[in-house]
């Protein structure tokens, strides 16, 4: 059974909520898939749990998507969450890649991966407005260039921890709400007690311990409602019908032309691997019915 289930919780007196991740097997699937550098595997696994996060306090139908683009030898790595339904039955689903343009050292810290970077996150809902926030990267690991964002675009205290490992990857956010039930004061004291309690969290509990487990090592004197937790799963969305849309967007003369130099069109999956092959029969079908021949995609590793 998977471990890689997200678990939200909220302090019954405190307007505190926080969130706990472990996406262990998803994390393996996605980098077995593609040979990066050890500190981009690392940063991609951790921009996963990211993009959860920030996911688990949305709810909506849609994607968000965490990017990070710099001039520096990783010119970008991108990770996105999709929610089809705000039911805690349906899981989360993740997908993610990067790409590097110079070799980059074992060691690299962000700063020297990205150099001049921006953190970019996107929110699409399937119904509503597009929203877009950027920050700079310029903080020393993904989680204080989050907290910072949230700093700058919300006003709202955030502790955010993240750790990845050859095993997989996990993460921790607290985040303090707008204050409803407790006057300032008290609500400052709260998120000092809450906030140093979390700061005891070491990476290897984090990265070994279930949620229940982390919630009690941290809180057992303070009462935390848990929710239902949710499976995420780490799923290209990618398909047959989507490539075939693409080809017909192209129109028929350029494809003609294409098919007139090679023997299909194939158009290869950056983020899984999967590829798709349309001969001239297939592109036929495409233009002059409408409809695309069901074809399992041949995944390549």
């Amino acid at each position: 059974m998977t471990n890689d289930k997200m678990q939200g919780f909220m302090f019954d007196d405190m307007d505190i909520r926080g969130v706990h991740l472990r996406l262990d097997q998803g994390v393996k699937t996605l980098l077995d898939q593609q040979d990066y550098p050890a500190p981009v595997a690392s940063l991609l696994a951790q921009m996963l749990i990211v993009a959860c996060l920030l996911s688990a306090k949305l709810k909506l139908r849609g994607r968000l998507s965490v990017q990070i683009r710099g001039d520096g030898p990783l010119k970008w790595v991108m990770a996105e969450c999709r929610q089809l339904s705000d039911d805690p039955e349906q899981p989360f689903r993740v997908k993610g890649m990067a790409q590097v343009n110079e070799p980059i050292a074992a060691n690299a810290t962000l700063s020297e991966m990205v150099a001049d970077g921006r953190l970019i996150i996107t929110i699409e809902p399937d119904q509503g407005q597009r929203y877009q926030g950027v920050v700079m990267v310029d903080q020393p690991t993904l989680a204080q260039c989050i907290e910072s964002y949230f700093y700058q675009s919300e006003q709202l205290p955030t502790h955010i921890q993240l750790v990845s490992t050859d095993q997989g990857a996990a993460g921790f956010m607290l985040q303090r709400l707008p204050q409803t039930e407790t006057e300032e004061h008290q609500a400052d004291l709260d998120w000092e007690l809450v906030h140093a309690l979390s700061a005891t969290l070491t990476e290897h509990e984090l990265a070994q311990l279930p949620a229940d487990q982390v919630l009690h090592r941290l809180f057992h004197e303070q009462q935390v409602k848990v929710f239902a937790p949710r499976a995420v799963l780490q799923e290209c969305d990618c398909s047959r019908q989507r490539c075939g849309g693409a080809i017909t967007s192209l129109g028929k003369t350029a494809a003609d032309e294409i098919l007139q130099e090679q023997e299909a069109i194939v158009i290869d999956c950056q983020f899984c691997n999967a590829h798709y092959s349309f001969d001239k029969v297939d592109c036929h079908v495409l233009f002059e019915q409408g409809v695309i021949a069901e074809k399992e995609p041949q995944a390549v590793h």
